[in-house]
């Protein structure tokens, strides 16, 4: 098991009735979807928002925004509500992340630091740990940013 984070982007009508209906999240986590409209991060979430962010924790960089933003929704979903970005932010994210590739997010990777910071979970010294699991896991945060921003929705966020 372990701490999974999972993104989804919602239409402005979803994010209208979320508002009113906070449960109306756990029909949306049952109704499946794929990338780029729903990412499951794995527990690869919190090493890319310290990569991005240079926090283990929220800040208020758009950056940080991309695993830990957004305004709490609904009942906890295991650790903590899930949080929604409105559109407008989602679009400030994903021209934040626009610029940010692979080449950049490996030059802020250090298996020594992360592991001092206690950056979940601690694998950060195994082999090939950046090239086949993070690098992957970006581009897929990258894509649902990219695809909610163009398509004017909000993202949903949990880690369960």
């Amino acid at each position: 098991m372990g701490m999974i984070w999972e993104g989804r982007a919602v239409s402005a009508a979803e994010f209208a009735r979320l508002r009113t209906s906070p449960e109306y999240l756990w029909q949306l986590r049952e109704s499946g979807g794929e990338p780029p409209a729903v990412v499951d991060l794995d527990k690869a979430w919190h090493a890319l928002h310290w990569l991005l962010a240079g926090d283990d924790a929220p800040t208020d960089d758009v950056l940080a925004d991309a695993i830990m933003g957004g305004v709490g929704v609904g009942e906890d979903t295991g650790y903590g509500p899930a949080r929604v970005l409105e559109a407008d932010r989602v679009a400030e994210v994903a021209a934040a992340l626009a610029p940010i590739d692979v080449p950049w997010l490996r030059a802020r990777y250090d298996p020594q630091r992360l592991s001092e910071a206690e950056i979940y979970p601690d694998i950060w010294d195994e082999d090939d740990v950046f090239e086949e699991y993070l690098a992957f896991h970006f581009t897929l945060l990258k894509a649902l940013y990219a695809h909610a921003a163009e398509r004017r929705c909000a993202v949903v966020q949990a880690i369960t």
